[in-house]
């Protein structure tokens, strides 16, 4: 919505180092060397993956520990 007046919606103010500009802000436009689009994201492992890794290490945590504690 664009109001009428100094206090509209949609107006930006000019900080002070733009008005020392005449109202213009230099800005150096920065572009990456490859124009290759970005990878999409993998999935993340579900639930299973997780819970099979999970006791897989902390069986070999047990074995570990119950060997150590045997000596």
């Amino acid at each position: 919505m664009n109001l009428p007046g100094p206090c509209r919606d949609q107006e930006q103010a000019l900080s002070p180092a733009a008005d020392s500009f005449g109202g213009q802000i230099l800005i150096k436009s920065i572009r990456p060397d490859k124009t290759d689009p970005i990878p999409m994201r993998t999935e993340p492992p579900r639930i299973g993956t997780i819970m099979i890794r999970f006791v897989g290490l902390l069986a070999v945590a047990v074995v570990v520990l119950a060997l150590i504690y045997s000596r």
